[in-house]
């Protein structure tokens, strides 16, 4: 009698449980995911400030395989998909440029465009709501603008626009001098 009155106080408290973990489960709210069908994002993406590229971090970037790259790992069948070049040249003068410019980017790179000082175009909250790669239709990215950013004028947005035409927002997160590895961290959307 006593096994069995176990037993059925075991079972009923069981079934509480159970049922008290199964409600818990219906009020929780579901976050919102974001059309990831036409939009890529790539999140804390490192570009060297060291330009002889001695550390970890590159100073190229594909969006097409979300990978970035030092330019001695650049061959003939990775240079039609970069897509984004970085250079610095000190706290000062920081930009993003296209992989086919004479200067710092790659032999037979392709072109992309810059807004390296977006002047409100997007703020980095609307960075962060977009989650549809058509968020970006309405900004006109034709040419790079010519200018760069200083460190001081960071966090900053970079707009650009790949030969594909897929347009994309870079969202520079912060900026590391000192110590070990010098690099900015940045956060990349772009349509797909």
């Amino acid at each position: 009698m006593k096994l069995t009155y176990k037993i059925s106080v075991f079972a009923f408290i069981s079934a509480l449980l159970f049922n008290s973990c199964s409600s818990d489960d219906e009020t929780k709210t579901v976050p919102v995911a974001s059309d990831t069908t036409t939009l890529k994002t790539f999140k804390d993406v490192s570009f060297s400030l060291d330009q002889s590229e001695g550390y970890d971090a590159g100073l190229f970037f594909s969006t097409e395989l979300g990978k970035s790259f030092k330019r001695s790992q650049i061959d003939a069948t990775v240079t039609p998909k970069i897509d984004v070049v970085f250079y610095s040249a000190g706290s000062s003068l920081n930009y993003f440029l296209s992989p086919n410019d004479p200067d710092h980017g790659i032999k037979n790179g392709t072109l992309s465009f810059f807004i390296n000082v977006t002047k409100d175009l997007l703020t980095i909250d609307q960075f962060n709501k977009i989650e549809k790669g058509s968020e970006f239709d309405a900004l006109k990215i034709d040419g790079d603008d010519g200018d760069s950013f200083p460190d001081d004028k960071t966090p900053n947005i970079v707009l650009f626009k790949n030969t594909a035409g897929k347009k994309g927002a870079i969202y520079i997160k912060s900026v590391h001098r000192v110590g070990f590895d010098p690099r900015i961290v940045v956060d990349i959307k772009i349509q797909k």
